[in-house]
């Protein structure tokens, strides 16, 4: 209880203050030269349909709808009960990005780069919680430069982002102490700036509009579309085999080249999505085949609306995600 009070107070401080805003870090410099996929996610404060979002699913979570875990849901309805929706925005802007290499094992190796803009002065509170473990020991730690290096949980499993440090409002989740140095130096350089690693993936990226609320490219490099099917076989993905053959899906998938993809939030309830993929124009019509045949194995309640349309070397597919703020919901309960 007292951490709760302490957390509201601190709040409430931060919002009547109006502090200046940490400085959201450029996308491109958190992948390495070999990377293939990258991903973006945006909540700009001028953007209604985000604020709409959150704002139901604060509600949601206060009216006892929602079953978050016990501190997330008393500051929750704390914010709710005093028609606090505005200390949440004022976190805003907010900016997550995934990026991930392939490991000689087939396993990805990603690395997450998580910055809340506002709520400066909680900057250091959220840092110390994440530096203490379920048992409530702190992870060991060393210094780098101005920032420490946290091993968490995993960190000597290069296919999971345990080595944590904080690089100004951003925090920076990466498969090892080593990376995570190279991506602070580019982030905060020594002496002079330090440009984007450069590769493939970044000459993807730049091409790519940023206007959307998520987005991001994937490279199938070295086998990299496989490998992530194989990692996430779960029952979702078992039961596409089952409706269009693992033969067929294997072979529509490692003869997808690449993806591009966006999402846009229109409401607190529905965003619209778009892939496309490019591929062989050979294999083309057997990749938008196995996709069509997969579809209607979709969770109608969730994804709606597809459509797959075709041009020379591309497939290209549309769809609608219902219950947005629900999913959003049960993500944050699940990581709670």
């Amino acid at each position: 209880m007292k951490r709760l009070f302490y957390f509201v107070t601190l709040l409430t401080m931060v919002v009547l203050a109006a502090p200046e805003t940490n400085p959201i870090p450029d996308p491109e410099l958190i992948p390495e030269a070999d990377s293939f996929s990258i991903a973006v996610v945006e909540f700009r404060p001028d953007d209604e349909a985000i604020k709409s979002l959150l704002e139901a699913a604060l509600k949601s979570v206060s009216s006892g709808e929602a079953k978050l875990p016990a501190s997330m849901a008393d500051v929750s309805d704390y914010l709710a009960r005093n028609n606090r929706a505005d200390m949440l925005f004022a976190g805003l802007p907010f900016q997550a990005v995934r990026v991930d290499r392939m490991l000689p094992s087939n396993q990805s190796s990603p690395t997450y780069a998580i910055t809340l803009a506002g709520w400066k002065g909680l900057q250091s509170q959220l840092f110390n919680s994440l530096s203490v473990g379920p048992d409530g020991k702190t992870f060991p730690s060393v210094r780098y430069r101005t920032t420490d290096l946290v091993s968490r949980d995993h960190s000597d499993d290069p296919s999971w982002p345990g080595t944590l440090c904080r690089v100004q409002g951003t925090f920076l989740f990466s498969p090892s102490a080593d990376q995570a140095k190279k991506t602070f130096d580019r982030m905060i350089p020594k002496d002079k700036p330090v440009g984007p690693a450069g590769g493939a993936l970044l000459a993807a990226y730049k091409a790519l509009p940023k206007t959307p609320d998520a987005f991001g490219v994937m490279l199938n490099q070295k086998g990299a579309f496989s490998a992530l099917l194989k990692s996430v076989n779960n029952e979702h993905v078992q039961k596409l085999r089952d409706k269009v053959g693992s033969d067929r899906l294997d072979k529509a998938v490692a003869n997808t080249q690449s993806a591009v993809w966006q999402v846009e939030i229109v409401s607190s309830e529905r965003a619209e999505m778009q892939a496309v993929l490019t591929v062989d124009p050979k294999n083309q019509a057997e990749v938008a085949a196995v996709i069509e045949d997969g579809k209607g194995n979709l969770d109608a309640t969730k994804v709606t609306e597809v459509t797959i349309t075709q041009a020379p070397g591309t497939v290209t597919v549309k769809a609608a995600v219902i219950g947005l703020k629900q999913m959003m919901l049960d993500a944050m309960a699940k990581g709670g």
